[in-house]
């Protein structure tokens, strides 16, 4: 039987990254070039199945991992395994793993913190960058100060409690899951089938503790008080796309991102669209993802 969250038409294999091993579904020709998507939470990399599609039929190679502890990705034990650190190197470890010398990367809420970073501090192995509403690193850091923002980030301090956060998110039937990420998109966004397939993957033992690991570890109560982190400029060509119905990010932290890019720069706003747009808004997404790549091949 197939994983749940198999993408139809991609083949699904385990690449080792260096500290983990990472399922990675592909489709597209095999000599495309390269475009890697990172997800967020609480998703998998079947969250780009429209995207992967329509990469693959662009003659792209689109290359979908399930983050570590998600999906069918390693699940270490241990908030350290989740340092930021580790997870720079997936990225950096996918893209040499997978025996190639760069590539394009696409990501969303965490999937984009991770690309933010990578193409900070590696842009050897970038060639440009998509951003779907995910702050930079360091501008996310800033805007947790800014009382706006700090109260629509309410959900990363009671992250920090470990057991109350998984109970709350998975009691009755994952329903205060539902209803921090499903019922904030556009009705219909996430059918019946969708919801129950995301849920039974974070109801597996360990799998809801994995997920909450990445604010645990990089994102600690005590990080709301002191200085942001430091990262150099992102150099390499970007475009960011930003959802402006999104219940959790104010424009602040958009404004804040473009401060952090010294290379090549384009926004394009999706109105009326929440956080969760690549599956909101399948069509525009992708469209905006085929043109970033036709101006930075």
């Amino acid at each position: 039987m197939s994983p749940p969250g198999d993408i139809p038409g991609a083949t699904r294999t385990a690449v080792d990254v260096g500290s983990a091993t990472l399922s990675v579904q592909q489709m597209g020709p095999a000599d495309g070039t390269p475009v890697i998507v990172w997800h967020g939470f609480p998703e998998l990399g079947y969250s780009w199945r429209a995207q992967a599609t329509g990469l693959a039929a662009a003659g792209f190679r689109a290359i979908v991992p399930d983050l570590r502890g998600y999906g069918e990705s390693d699940m270490p034990e241990g908030t350290g395994h989740y340092a930021f650190p580790l997870l720079v190197g997936d990225v950096v470890g996918l893209i040499q793993g997978l025996g190639l010398e760069s590539a394009h990367l696409a990501g969303h809420d965490w999937g984009g913190s991770l690309t933010w970073a990578t193409a900070a501090l590696r842009p050897d192995v970038v060639r440009s960058l998509f951003i779907l509403n995910a702050p930079h690193p360091v501008a996310s850091a800033e805007c947790r100060q800014v009382p706006e923002q700090a109260q629509k980030s309410w959900y990363m301090l009671l992250f920090q409690f470990a057991g109350v956060a998984e109970e709350w998110l998975l009691k009755d039937d994952a329903a205060n899951l539902e209803a921090f990420v499903f019922d904030t998109a556009a009705p219909g966004t996430f059918g019946p089938d969708e919801r129950r397939l995301f849920k039974d993957a974070l109801m597996r033992p360990g799998a809801m503790t994995a997920a909450l690991e990445y604010y645990r570890a990089n994102i600690p109560p005590g990080n709301w008080l002191t200085p942001p982190p430091d990262l150099p400029p992102v150099t390499v060509p970007t475009t960011i796309m930003w959802a402006d119905a999104d219940a959790y990010m104010t424009p602040l932290l958009l404004e804040r991102s473009l401060t952090k890019v010294a290379g090549p720069l384009t926004v394009v706003p999706l109105p009326g669209v929440s956080h969760w747009a690549q599956q909101e808004a399948p069509g525009p997404v992708t469209t905006a993802m085929l043109d970033h790549l036709a101006r930075h091949p």
